[in-house]
């Protein structure tokens, strides 16, 4: 009677869908790293943040910072702020 209560489960490796996959051969091509646009540009893919956040987790892509470029903010001929744009690299890890 106690093995009626007992359900045998099994444990699923995780693995990467098509659209991950296919980010990571991507990737292969740039060592140093590239931006998700200059992937759009480039390769004509478009890749959602949200994809690429599992591969991350996972430890299978890494992210950096770029240094980004710093915008000012100009109103009627006068700088009257600045904004700093900046964006994630990502390379495989």
């Amino acid at each position: 009677m106690e093995n009626l209560n007992k359900t045998n489960t099994t444990a699923k490796e995780w693995q990467p869908n098509a659209k991950q996959k296919e980010f990571l051969e991507s990737l292969k091509d740039y060592p140093d790293g590239v931006t998700l646009k200059d992937l759009e540009i480039e390769k004509g893919k478009k890749f959602a943040t949200g994809t690429i956040n599992t591969l991350v987790s996972h430890g299978l892509v890494e992210t950096v910072d770029s240094d980004g470029l710093t915008a000012d903010i100009v109103y009627k001929g006068v700088v009257i702020g600045s904004k700093k744009l900046d964006w994630k690299i990502y390379k495989l890890a």
